[in-house]
């Protein structure tokens, strides 16, 4: 994990330095590897590339066990400055009675029902999520926006920030600060990480 959590720090101040604002960036992290750690891990590559701690965000997946231990690891997190993310909300075993206490900052609706947004099952889902997501205070995210039709939909049930191909698919780093500049010329697009 360590070289993954550099490399990135690294690629965001790079960033920075040439203009490009990053306002928050996400590793992927197993259950396992959620300690102590990875916050140390965190923390020395923010000081080592002046990277602030808030913009560095660890996402967590739902097969996690959200008991007593893994909410105190959680907050750990938060409590050095760094932000919690629940990935793929919905998918997996969730158990709600588990989550009470989990401290996030981010829920991720996934590509699933992102995509499928319009249709009575999926806008259920997709208003239930952004409903749990501000009953804990977090902001909700949408993956799957591939179409502005699925922006608008996702607007309209309340959705925070939107993600998907709509605004670009996978680039190289050096790549980015072009694809940024063109979201912002694009009348289809939003030029900020919101929806």
């Amino acid at each position: 994990m360590r070289f993954v959590v550099r490399a990135t720090a690294r690629q965001v101040a790079l960033w920075n330095a040439g203009g490009l604002r990053i306002p928050r960036f996400s590793i992927n992290a197993w259950p396992i590897s959620i300690g102590h750690e990875l916050i140390r891990d965190m923390l020395a590559a923010c000081e080592e590339f002046g990277v602030a701690p808030d913009t560095f965000e660890v996402e967590t997946q739902p097969e996690a066990t959200y008991d007593e231990a893994m909410c105190e690891r959680l907050q750990r997190f938060r409590n050095a400055g760094l932000r919690v993310a629940l990935d793929d909300f919905g998918e997996g075993a969730i158990h709600f009675r588990s989550m009470r206490d989990a401290p996030f900052d981010v829920v991720k609706i996934p590509v699933l029902f992102g995509k499928n947004a319009g249709r009575p099952y999926d806008d259920a889902v997709i208003t239930a999520t952004v409903a749990f997501a501000r009953a804990i205070g977090a902001a909700s995210v949408i993956e799957g926006v591939e179409t502005i039709a699925i922006r608008d939909r996702a607007i309209a049930l309340g959705c925070d920030i939107g993600q998907g191909y709509l605004w670009s698919q996978q680039v190289e780093a050096p790549e980015l600060p072009a694809v940024v500049r063109a979201i912002a010329r694009d009348g289809s697009t939003l030029p900020s990480s919101s929806l």
